[in-house]
């Protein structure tokens, strides 16, 4: 599916018993705007391309009380990443992410996106995706898998005046 946000923003949401919007129903006609997750070195991430802004749990992390992983998300358009050359790939993502602590410290996940992700500012100033889509890259298998992650996202959503239709957490 194709990411379509203007479509389901103007599509009449599913209204729930308790007054909130469906995101489910939401994110089925939106889709998702990543296409693609991997790690790179961070340290070539900052230089190659900068001011990239935090996407995925590093955005989470700003947004609400989820504590970050070792390594930071960063989300980039393809148009954005194809110009810049790209970078060496220095792992893949899977679910469930198996890693000690330190595993990836010197390695940055970054994740390609259709469009130019839409950026907000958090209270300190820090540059990170735009809340309703940051959502919308999180799937079932990654919220199933991760409570703390389904938790806060769903506090997350509640302040936007959606509700998952149904909560892992």
């Amino acid at each position: 599916m194709s990411f379509t946000l203007d479509r389901a923003l103007a599509a009449e949401p599913i209204i729930l018993p308790n007054g909130m919007k469906s995101f489910d129903h939401f994110r089925k006609l939106a889709g998702n705007p990543k296409l693609d997750e991997f790690f790179v070195d961070a340290g070539e991430i900052e230089q190659l391309l900068p001011g990239l802004p935090l996407a995925g749990d590093s955005a989470l992390d700003k947004l609400t009380m989820l504590a970050d992983n070792s390594y930071r998300t960063y989300a980039v358009s393809l148009i954005r990443w194809n110009a810049s050359g790209g970078l060496e790939r220095k792992g893949e993502v899977s679910i469930p992410l198996r890693l000690k602590r330190g595993d990836h410290n010197a390695h940055a996940l970054i994740e390609i996106w259709v469009e130019e992700p839409p950026v907000v500012q958090d209270m300190y100033g820090n540059s990170v995706v735009e809340p309703l889509h940051l959502a919308l890259t999180y799937t079932d298998e990654k919220l199933e898998f991760d409570e703390r992650v389904s938790s806060e996202l769903g506090q997350l959503l509640e302040r936007l005046g959606y509700e998952f239709e149904d909560r892992w957490s």
